[in-house]
């Protein structure tokens, strides 16, 4: 919509016609006419992508075709008439336009634009640079004065020159994820036409609850904001002291929308100027973050409490988040008819708070996340609402779909039985992480799907939690340090379960019979619980009949897996078995699993009994990841294994791991011809085997941890091998001119290999035309010899031509 607004295709047909808004109903009729199609929506309604229809795409292309530049075409003569330009392309491209001053969009990837070129599109509107990899932009900006879009995003920029100020027509300015930026122009509030500035950072850490950090620690805004009172998107404002940094900047911006992030609010002085904000008065912002960033000691004064109570938000809100809030206790705008439309919350860092507000009677509240609580050592009915007595009448949290409680290191209960009344009727999702002390919960809820306890030591509130619940679907439990067995009606109740994970709970011996019961259970994962000793053995017709992936991670008493677990799994298609140290054997009915299409069985260092020949019969095996196992299995032992195994057909990626003094292959690997993928760990190969030309299809070779690896010859063909890796092989001292035979590698990885002194020739190198990127780390010799142009033994002159060069960590060539 705001490259429509640039080229000029949107107009405010009135002076109170916002153009934003004329955009959207143009967007909505194209939707409604499926034009556009598969639109996808935010939580809040919002569309954030939409496809446009194949025939639509091709009409369009069909109208624009003199004005639009295929970069897969031959536009020809046409060049002469471009208006719209974008492609990853080199320079030799864009300079075909013959005439560079009809362009109106260019959206542009490599690394470098010249001012000449820059300049030369003197009538430009949209300017896109975003991925580009450059790292200034030119001072000479400012001279493209008809531009309305520009966007830098995921740019290694640090500065902006100011002459990007005299941008006075600029709609839409984009600098997303520019994260070594100080700073926006200085100058900025002149450029009263701006409409949209985004200059956020994404943080995974906050999830879908809002972007709040920042691009740089020491960022700070432009002076006088204020100017810009067309500015309807502003994602971010960073509170400074300095007069024109001020919170009161946003107050004369009354035409804001959308999300907004204010950080710094510890340099608010009072709730009289936190009011200067005119936060009530901005129905459209719907989203909005209060973030402060303390450098004082803890026990120092606040007045916290006065400017979060003067930054009261309008009652359109819908998603809120307070962020390492330093008072005691929250303003009385927090409660029903204040926010009245609220469906997210999130309080974060409220270190001093030993209450949680009252929240439960917020209607339409369908997210809350609680974390970093550390003085809240109950929650009681307070948190439910102030006025609650017992009454069936009466819901609490009536909307909730999702808790989070997180880093509550104090807390040990959470009432909720005792008060009376029907709580989170529709909470599907509950979240405990970090609350170690945590002793007690409610224990009714109604429709509970999914459950995740982490880092709480004691096990009743597992236990409590799961008294009554009869509908979940995932439960995952996590360094529960008291658990040592789930109780037997605990899985018998809930026969939905498609989900269950233990992982990291020390203590934790068996599953319950009940386990079979599950019908529905897709997903079993026992993880890092060292004293899981063994399944429950079925009984009657009770299997697994639905699951699809088992897996066994550090499990060091498990000795052996019963045939009934694995015997009826019709649908298995994913099994792993990672350094389990005592498991001995593995059932006979190993290869009846024709469904399974990922089998690995890495680091068992006792297991002995592997039942050989019988792995042909896992037809649909697309990936397998085996060895090494008891040193009592020695190598013509583990190369029965693999008996029949060129009959998969469907196996693509391989990974075997050997022992050092096997000094071959087995020799059954040499025959799978639809191999894509083959990574090869510690073997004591001297050499690559011969017959690896009967690989024909492979892609990607890997190589690890040979460590009497000395040659490498690739003379036989491998036509489609794209990427090599070669790491901890300590004996190997060149790479032979064969490498030049691999016509297709586009990937060359060196590492860790001590005495790798040489690569091929200068010829040889230069035959693998497709090669743009070598990584080169941990070979002292090598490294000295490819960087060091002028050295007496470089080798800087075979690679030159390479596009992209790492060396050491640091990316020393990027051509592209």
């Amino acid at each position: 919509m705001q490259l429509w607004m640039a080229e000029g295709f949107v107009r405010s047909c009135q002076e109170t016609t916002v153009m934003e808004d004329v955009g959207h109903r143009f967007f909505q009729i194209l939707l409604q006419n499926s034009l556009l199609q598969d639109v996808v929506l935010d939580e809040h309604n919002n569309i954030t992508h939409c496809k446009m229809h194949d025939l639509v795409h091709d009409l369009a292309g069909d109208i624009l075709k003199s004005k639009l530049f295929d970069p897969k075409g031959d536009n020809g003569e046409k060049l002469s008439q471009v208006r719209y330009f974008g492609c990853e392309s080199p320079r030799s491209q864009i300079d075909e336009i013959y005439e560079p001053e009809r362009l109106s969009t260019l959206f542009w990837r490599s690394n470098y634009i010249s001012e000449d070129m820059l300049l030369s599109f003197k009538f430009l509107r949209v300017l896109n640079l975003s991925s580009s990899g450059i790292k200034e932009l030119s001072a000479k900006i400012g001279k493209l004065i008809y531009l309305r879009y520009l966007d830098l995003s995921n740019t290694k920029i640090t500065a902006l020159p100011n002459s990007i100020c005299k941008l006075y027509n600029l709609q839409a300015f984009r600098v997303i994820n520019c994260h070594s930026l100080k700073e926006l122009p200085y100058e900025m509030g002149n450029m009263i036409s701006l409409r949209h500035i985004y200059c956020t950072s994404a943080d995974e850490t906050n999830g879908h609850w809002g972007e709040w950090c920042i691009p740089n620690e020491h960022f700070q805004m432009p002076l006088k904001m204020r100017q810009l009172t067309c500015l309807q998107t502003l994602q971010f404002f960073k509170v400074g002291l300095e007069k024109g940094r001020q919170i009161e900047e946003l107050g004369h911006l009354k035409n804001l929308r959308g999300e907004l992030t204010i950080n710094g609010l510890q340099l608010v002085g009072d709730r009289e100027e936190a009011r200067t904000a005119n936060l009530q008065e901005k129905s459209n912002i719907y989203k909005l973050a209060f973030v402060w960033s303390h450098d004082e000691e803890e026990g120092s004064e606040s007045n916290d409490e006065y400017v979060l109570d003067g930054l009261q938000p309008h009652p359109n809100l819908k998603t809120l988040a307070v962020v390492d809030y330093l008072g005691t206790k929250f303003p009385s705008w927090f409660r029903e008819d204040l926010l009245p439309n609220l469906v997210k919350l999130k309080l974060s860092g409220c270190k001093r708070c030993k209450e949680i507000p009252s929240l439960g009677q917020l209607k339409l509240l369908r997210h809350l996340e609680l974390s970093k609580f550390y003085n809240v050592e109950c929650i009681g009915p307070k948190f439910y609402g102030k006025n609650i007595r017992s009454s069936s009448n009466i819901q609490v949290f009536p909307s909730l779909k999702e808790l989070i409680l997180e880093d509550m290191s104090s807390l040990i209960d959470w009432k909720g039985d005792e008060i009376g009344v029907r709580l989170f009727p529709e909470l599907e999702k509950l979240s405990i992480s970090k609350c170690p002390l945590l002793k007690s919960t409610p224990s009714q809820f109604e429709i509970l799907h999914e459950l995740s306890i982490d880092n709480v030591d004691s096990e009743m509130p597992l236990l409590n939690l799961c008294s009554n619940l009869t509908s979940l679907v995932e439960l995952s439990v996590n360094a529960v340090k008291e658990l040592t067995y789930f109780p037997d009606e605990m899985l018998r109740n809930n026969v939905s379960l498609q989900n269950l994970m233990v992982s990291g709970c020390i203590d934790f011996r068996e599953l319950p019979q009940s386990l079979y019961n599950l019908h529905s259970l897709k997903r079993l994962q026992i993880l890092y619980c060292p004293n899981f000793s063994s399944f429950p053995v079925p009984s009657g017709e009770n299997y697994l009949t639905s699951l699809q992936s088992l897996e066994l991670w550090n499990c060091d008493r498990l000795a052996s897996l019963p045939s009934g677990i694995i015997e009826h799994c019709w649908s298995l298609r994913f099994l792993m078995v990672i350094d389990c140290n005592n498991l001995v054997s593995l059932p006979l009915h190993m290869w009846e699993m024709p469904s399974l299409s990922y089998l690995c069985l890495f680091d068992c260092p006792k297991l002995i009994s592997v039942p050989a020949g019988g792995i042909h019969r896992l037809t649909g095996l697309r990936t397998l990841e085996i060895g090494p196992f008891s040193e009592m299995v020695d190598f013509e032992a583990f190369q029965l294994i693999f008996n029949g195994i060129q009959q998969l057909l469907s196996l693509h990626n391989l990974t075997v791991r050997g022992r050092g003094h096997w000094d071959s292959l087995p020799y059954q690997l040499m025959q799978l011809s639809s191999l894509t993928h083959i990574h090869i760990h510690d073997f004591g190969i001297e050499a690559l085997p011969h017959r690896l030309e009967s690989l024909t299809s492979l892609e990607t070779l890997h190589l690890l941890r040979c460590n009497r690896l000395q040659h490498l010859d690739f003379s036989d063909a491998m036509p489609k091998l794209r990427y090599v890796e070669i790491c901890d092989c300590p004996l190997l001292e060149a790479l032979s001119d064969s490498l030049g035979n691999l016509v297709s590698l586009e990937e060359l990885k060196l590492c860790n290999c001590g005495k790798l002194e040489h690569l091929p020739s200068r010829d040889a190198i230069r035959r693998l035309t497709k090669l743009w990127y070598l990584r080169i780390k941990g070979c002292p010799k090598l490294e000295e010899s490819c960087t060091n142009p002028s050295g007496q033994n470089s080798q800087w002159s075979n690679i030159s031509h390479i596009p992209k060069i790492k060396v050491d960590g640091s990316i020393i060539q990027d051509l592209r």
